[in-house]
């Protein structure tokens, strides 16, 4: 809420208040007053409490119907009235209403009202001192002592009350809008632990406290492992119950001077103050400490009724490390952490050296990827396939990475770097181009061969992916049966009915599917049915060992008549050896991909094996057609 807004929210509400308070108190001291006043002869007092009851009733009972800024203003005129009223029949004895008018218009209305009526206010208490007392007024003054006393103590008490309720309320806001405004600037609204903001600064304290005691402490990164998928799946309500139940285990395990915090999201950081006198024991002590977060994580986390499992990544950095900043230990955590989660989550790593370098590194090839993606530095090379005969019968698209000194970046590294950063959507859509630009050079020469384009699971999954192999494939003028798009099993673990609908759309254009690496993700082969596929492509770790591994042939075999029985073609990867492909030729494989028959290399290669093989055999049917 905006400071301005916050102020006429005070402003609202303490006015509500001090309407009833003012009413409440006007009735208790108006009634000995009018009694007072009625044995004194004072008509004109009774008439101006009846009449400043009955407005102030009125501007309670409208609350609803009024606009506080003209029900403030009202209370106002009628505090000012009923001050010179007063003045008037009772002389100077009234002046401390006039006090409270230009009071309650700095607390209701704002300084510039207020000062207004400040100045009205000192010029009706010089006009009444000027003006000639009125008959009640020498008449109020010549009685007794005791009944004037009176009259003005009861004038005290009201406008005293009042304006010290107004002043109790507004500080009591007042610190309550503080304290609110310190848990929004330095707690998470939803867990009560500490915030970034207070946790870097807890940990700049811990630095220095450390540096000056000798005393070695840690920093613990514990990211929650499968969150987002819970969070996903069952929704925010059982996402955010289960960060508090997170954060309330995490904080019965640490002592009182160590700090819980939660930075964001799933991401959780523990301060561990001054463990031991060396390093050597407080990593020991941190490792425990850890061990016992991650026990507690993995503990089932029962929610409505249901059990959920969250484990965590920890990792953990050493304090003090000479020059480092609160946020370069935060960042050797993180960093720790995401080892940790590397390495198979629900584990725990200590922060190295060698890891920062690793961060870097690999911050340098991300963005020279994207500089090489701009300069067009990327470039194909194309496998062949080979049938049992050894004829031409495909090929597959393979990107390949040349830095500016000639040194070739291997796929294994910059591919994931491009999948997680988000590079690998371009990527992919640059690769479609490519098997569309060979199509057209093979078409000129009069050949025509299936191409294979490995498409990520996250380029799949762009809404508009269909939309854009469908105009790749228009500008290009290309047949979409000569694109076959390889996917991993992987794609199918997660929305399986979206998936196979896009797979579905795709193949209603002509462009035909084929499971890489086939064998060692997704376990359930009921996809296999459900998915308009076109082939299987055997992993290479199957055929490494083959056939001398029984294991592996068996695989091989069993995968092979599993594809035959379901009309699929089967391509074997990583066939290098003779007997491996004797082997698979035996065995009914469809075709061959491997160094034992042809290396990837650029398109001119390929066409030249294309122009050799149709010199060999002008009416090889695959040489024409698909």
């Amino acid at each position: 809420m905006a400071a301005a807004d916050q102020i006429n929210h005070w402003r609202e509400q303490i006015f509500s208040r001090l309407v009833q308070t003012v009413l409440a108190l006007g009735v208790v001291t108006a009634i000995p007053s009018i009694i007072l006043s009625a044995n004194e002869n004072l008509w004109g007092v009774i008439v101006i409490d009846v009449l400043a009851l009955g407005w102030l009733a009125a501007i309670w009972r409208l609350q609803g119907v009024l606009s506080y800024r003209f029900r403030a203003l009202s209370f106002l005129v009628l505090a000012y009235l009923v001050g010179t009223g007063l003045m008037f029949q009772v002389g100077l004895a009234a002046q401390p209403y006039m006090m409270a008018v230009p009071i309650l218009g700095a607390l209701l209305v704002g300084l510039r009202p207020a000062m207004l009526m400040l100045a009205l206010s000192g010029l009706s208490i010089l006009l009444a001192g000027l003006a000639p007392p009125s008959e009640a007024a020498l008449k109020a003054m010549s009685e007794d002592s005791l009944v004037r006393g009176a009259i003005v103590a009861l004038n005290f008490l009201f406008i005293c009350g009042v304006l010290t309720m107004s002043c109790g309320v507004l500080l009591r806001h007042l610190a309550r809008s503080l304290d609110e405004g310190e848990k929004l600037a330095f707690y998470d609204p939803l867990t009560g632990l500490p915030n970034r903001r207070l946790l870097l600064d807890r940990l700049a304290g811990l630095l220095a406290s450390s540096e000056r005691s000798g005393m070695t402490s840690a920093v613990m990164f514990i990211d929650l492992d499968r969150f987002k998928t819970i969070n996903d799946a069952r929704g925010h309500a059982i996402g955010d119950t289960l960060l508090r139940m997170a954060a309330a285990r995490l904080s019965e395990l640490v002592r009182k001077s160590d700090t819980v915090a939660r930075i964001g999201g799933d991401e959780f950081v523990v301060l561990l103050s001054h463990l031991a006198s060396d390093s050597a024991n407080a990593g020991n002590a941190a490792q425990l400490v850890a061990d016992k977060v991650r026990a507690a994580l993995a503990q089932e986390f029962d929610i409505e009724g249901q059990s959920y499992a969250c484990s965590a990544s920890i990792g953990v950095t050493l304090m003090p490390k000479f020059g480092q900043s609160a946020d370069d230990l935060l960042r050797e955590a993180d960093t720790a952490m995401y080892r940790a989660k590397g390495a198979g989550r629900n584990g725990i790593a200590f922060f190295e050296e060698t890891m920062q370098a690793e961060v870097e590194r690999r911050l340098t090839l991300e963005r020279e990827l994207a500089q090489a993606i701009e300069r067009e530095q990327l470039h194909m090379v194309f496998q062949p396939q080979f049938d049992c005969h050894g004829r031409l019968h495909g090929a597959e698209l393979l990107m390949r990475w040349q830095q500016a000194d000639g040194s070739l970046v291997s796929p294994a590294v910059f591919i994931p770097l491009a999948e997680d950063s988000g590079l690998i959507v371009g990527m992919g859509l640059w690769a479609l181009r490519q098997a569309c630009l060979a199509q057209q050079a093979m078409s000129v020469r009069g050949y025509a061969l299936p191409l294979s384009v490995n498409v990520s699971p996250q380029q799949f999954r762009q809404a508009d992916f269909v939309q854009h192999v469908r105009t790749i494939l228009l500008e290009h003028g290309v047949e979409p049966q000569l694109l076959i798009l390889e996917v991993t099993e992987g794609l199918l673990v997660q929305q399986m009915e979206e998936t196979v609908a896009r797979m579905n759309e795709l193949a209603a254009l002509g462009v035909r599917f084929s499971i890489d690496d086939f064998g060692t993700g997704y376990s359930s082969l009921a996809y296999l049915k459900r998915m308009p596929l076109y082939e299987l492509k055997i992993d290479r770790s199957f055929i490494m060992d083959t056939p001398r591994d029984s294991n592996d042939t068996a695989i091989v075999q069993a995968i092979l008549a599993m594809a035959d029985r379901l009309s699929l073609r089967v391509v074997a990867e990583g066939v290098e050896t003779q007997a491996q492909a004797d082997f698979l030729a035996a065995n009914g494989c469809d075709a061959l991909q491997g160094y034992l028959l042809g290396r990837p290399a650029p398109l001119p290669v390929l066409l030249d094996m294309l122009a050799a093989q149709a010199a060999l055999a002008p009416d090889l049917p695959g040489l024409t057609q698909a």
